[in-house]
């Protein structure tokens, strides 16, 4: 029964990188994107070992996953597309969710949600994703994960510039929504 189970929540993160040599530990991408509604009704069946919570300043969160505190990083900062914006996000929080994500073991299976699952945790998830692989590629697989997104650019541009990936992210960024993705044009 357990071993049933295992192999459910093994579909569920299927790694999106096999071998992943730019991760510390090697972690090869087992990620999903959700809204907090979803990863609270689906916490049983997708059992994320990880999880990266966001949400805005003055709120909280309503019975989460239940996993350790080291498993679990919150960030609080608002959907806000203007830098500005104090509730918005800030170059410190993209740092402590890279950080987070350099210290998953190779087995972890990490969820990543904000509120609606439409801005924000699909914007830190192609940052994510950025990091391993070429921002076309990392806008593809975001779209694979979540084809809704709509990722709030101003934390693509904070995580483009934490990357170092001048503006090439951002870009892709762009192209959300699509209900179909396609390549971009040479």
């Amino acid at each position: 029964m357990a071993r049933a189970a295992e192999k459910q929540v093994e579909e569920y993160f299927t790694p999106i990188l096999r071998e992943n040599e730019r991760h510390p530990n090697g972690w090869p991408v087992r990620m999903m994107v959700a809204s907090q509604t979803e990863a609270r009704h689906n916490r049983a069946s997708w059992a994320p070992s990880h999880l990266i919570s966001i949400r805005a300043p003055g709120t909280k969160l309503l019975s989460m996953i239940d996993l350790p505190p080291e498993n679990h990083l919150q960030l609080i900062f608002s959907d806000a597309l203007d830098q500005e914006d104090p509730q918005g996000a800030r170059m410190e929080a993209i740092e402590q969710a890279f950080a987070f994500v350099d210290g998953l073991p190779e087995d972890a299976h990490l969820l990543v949600h904000c509120l609606r699952g439409i801005g924000r945790a699909p914007a830190l998830a192609l940052g994510i994703l950025g990091r391993y692989m070429e921002p076309e590629q990392a806008a593809a697989t975001l779209h694979m994960l979540r084809p809704e997104a709509k990722p709030n650019r101003h934390v693509v541009t904070l995580c483009d510039t934490q990357i170092g990936l001048k503006g090439k992210l951002a870009r892709q960024a762009l192209r959300f929504p699509a209900k179909v993705w396609k390549p971009a044009k040479g």
